[in-house]
């Protein structure tokens, strides 16, 4: 599984650790978490969470960027690795104030069209996933250079991207987070079964998104 998307952002631009207690480390469920969330470059939350189980053979890993100064969409991996087949969710959710050219993202996601796609049930956010998001299931090198390749277009839009109103782009990212939380989807709903509302509710606002101080 690709591990080195945070070490893209951290080219980047600078990543200043938050205190995440008491979400450092969870289990629930046979699942073992580690959390750490990141304030990128005053410009974005970035939130890293790997998660273990059945004895290291399933793993997975979220990377979630939540741009609060820069008009660029929100963008999510997963990759899970699970007894040697590997899946990819890359998603790119509207929370945009503006507009933005987003060919790069396309032309990635074109260049890996040969990987067999993954089939998704519909969802209530699936009006606001943007055209370059990518769901691939396989395995081989191409599936491991995948998410890097598009967190890297990704990342290439920051130098021209535009300065955004901190408090309406703050808005922006707080309305999808705030449906995921009153709609639910697999993530919150699994850490809410296994610790309630309240806790779940946090987690995601202030570590994972960062809409919450």
């Amino acid at each position: 599984m690709n591990t080195s998307i945070i070490d893209l952002f951290a080219q980047r631009e600078t990543l200043v650790k938050k205190d995440v207690t008491p979400w450092q480390t969870f289990s629930g469920r046979g699942m073992h978490f580690q959390l750490e969330s990141y304030d990128w470059g005053h410009c974005a939350c970035l939130s890293h969470l790997s998660m273990r189980a059945a004895l290291g053979l399933m793993k997975m890993e979220t990377v979630i960027c939540t741009p609060y100064s820069k008009d660029l969409p929100l963008f999510s991996y997963d990759g899970i690795s699970a007894f040697g087949k590997q899946t990819v969710f890359l998603e790119f959710y509207d929370t945009l104030l503006e507009p933005v050219d987003l060919s790069p993202l396309m032309a990635v996601k074109e260049s890996y069209s040969d990987l067999k796609g993954k089939t998704l049930k519909p969802a209530w956010y699936d009006s606001l996933r943007l055209p370059p998001c990518t769901f691939k299931v396989g395995r081989g090198t191409r599936m491991t250079a995948l998410p890097s390749s598009m967190a890297s277009a990704y990342l290439d839009l920051l130098p021209s991207s535009r300065n955004a109103d901190i408090p309406s782009k703050v808005a922006r990212n707080s309305n999808y987070v705030e449906s995921l939380i009153s709609n639910g989807g697999p993530a919150i709903n699994t850490i809410r079964e296994m610790f309630g509302n309240e806790a779940a509710e946090t987690l995601f606002r202030r570590f994972l998104f960062g809409t919450e101080i």
